[in-house]
């Protein structure tokens, strides 16, 4: 894979906006996230809760799109062995009073691991991962929804998108870089933003 990677020529895409991307449904209905969910429950998923109740549903939302992972607190979800962590913003109890678990206005993907953010600059929910080699975000439910990212690793991390033009027989043939993060740095808004599907660690 590193090698296939190594001949992947970066592309400049458009940037697909801030939103996700929605199915049509049949007139009359609610219309269908791509990850299967009504339109209230897909938008609570990629912003900060603004209750307990709320932070309750967002845990609920994360391990229905990703099943697999367990709750290890009261805003956090982790998958395998800790290879991914989810964790969601705490409520705003008091607005004048902004930490980074609540809005995440700060870069704060800890020593050793990588980040991503739902929103721009760096706005939880976040993802982390801290091993090498190729991920597939789709297994965490975090496939097309990265605005801002932040790389506390001492190698270089690749995004990348996805494309097999229709054929699933194609795999991963005609993936490409979208952008890429080195050692140490973070980018408050990634263009294009919500497209990355897969990462590789260097």
């Amino acid at each position: 894979m590193a090698g296939l990677l190594a001949g992947v020529v970066t592309v400049v895409v458009a940037a697909t906006g801030t939103g996700q991307a929605m199915a049509t449904s049949a007139p009359g209905q609610e219309p269908v996230s791509s990850h299967g969910l009504d339109a209230a429950d897909e938008a609570l998923l990629h912003r900060p809760a603004r209750s307990d109740e709320e932070l309750r549903r967002q845990i609920a939302l994360q391990l229905k799109i990703a099943p697999g992972g367990r709750q290890t607190a009261r805003n956090e979800v982790t998958y395998g062995d800790g290879t991914f962590v989810v964790t969601y913003a705490l409520p705003q109890q008091d607005a004048s009073t902004v930490s980074p678990l609540s809005a995440a206005a700060v870069a704060d993907c800890p020593s050793g691991w990588f980040c991503f953010y739902d929103g721009d600059n760096y706005v939880y929910p976040r993802g982390k991962l801290s091993d090498r080699g190729w991920q597939d975000l789709a297994t965490y439910g975090w496939s097309d929804r990265i605005n801002s990212v932040h790389n506390n690793t001492n190698t270089l991390v690749q995004f990348i998108q996805h494309l097999d033009y229709g054929d699933p027989a194609n795999g991963h043939s005609y993936d490409y870089n979208i952008f890429g993060v080195s050692a140490g740095s973070q980018i408050s808004h990634v263009s294009p933003s919500n497209a990355a599907d897969h990462v590789y660690r260097y």
